[in-house]
């Protein structure tokens, strides 16, 4: 599966960036810092990579950003 272009938003707004998407306009996450955001997406991709390789799929299949 493949998400959409777009469908995931991260702004940056004047108390810090916040992420929302496009299937719920309404909805975002409190602001956070440059530095919080920046790790919670490499969190993010550890654990796709890890469950990626718990269904026996090379993490490589994946492309390095």
């Amino acid at each position: 599966m493949q998400a959409a272009e777009g469908l995931i938003r991260i702004v940056n707004s004047v108390d810090g960036w916040r992420v929302g998407s496009i299937l719920t306009p309404d909805v975002w996450t409190a602001p956070v810092t440059w530095d919080v955001l920046v790790a919670a997406i490499e969190q993010f991709d550890r654990s796709v990579r890890e469950g990626v390789a718990a269904m026996g799929i090379e993490p490589a299949f994946i492309p390095e950003p």
